[in-house]
């Protein structure tokens, strides 16, 4: 590298560099093709409206640790709704809008909602603890509801119960 090469190195490392822009979809082509689906079929609010129904019978309290819970927020309360039976298409979704498909969690406290979801809070567990018998409640309403190809998806502990 020559004497030349480097003065320029060095005068080009004091001039600012551009700022990048980036440009973020505000949804994807996969998911407005979802939301005009919906939309069309006229089911895009069930889900809202569910989410809606169960703020009403929330209790502003972490069944799980007595924690508190997002009620109150009109932009978080959805984080402390839990469904009991994941929504997924792959899992549940013949009960994501049951009635009793869900558990009022924290989000922050102890962060039950995401323990729940990354399985530090497994359904061991959850038999284990004080709340089984509303769990255990909640799962014999909604068992009948379960489509037939979705019940290989429901955790054997659980399976002792159906009578």
């Amino acid at each position: 590298m020559g004497l030349a090469e480097l003065q320029k190195i060095r005068d080009e490392r004091d001039i600012p560099k551009p700022k990048k822009i980036h440009y973020i979809k505000k949804v994807s082509a996969k998911r407005a093709a979802k939301i005009k689906e919906q939309k069309e079929l006229g089911t895009d609010n069930i889900l809202d409206n569910w989410f809606e129904e169960r703020r009403k019978e929330m209790t502003g309290h972490c069944i799980l640790c007595g924690g508190k819970t997002e009620k109150k927020n009109d932009e978080t309360y959805r984080r402390s709704i839990h469904h009991l039976f994941e929504k997924r298409k792959t899992m549940f979704p013949s009960v994501a809008t049951n009635s009793d498909n869900w558990l009022e969690v924290c989000f922050w406290d102890n962060a039950c909602h995401s323990n729940l979801h990354n399985g530090t809070i497994t359904w061991q567990l959850l038999m284990d603890s004080a709340e089984s018998k509303i769990i255990i409640e909640k799962f014999k309403k909604i068992y009948p509801f379960i489509a037939e190809n979705e019940r290989k998806n429901i955790p054997a502990i659980l399976m002792s119960y159906i009578t």
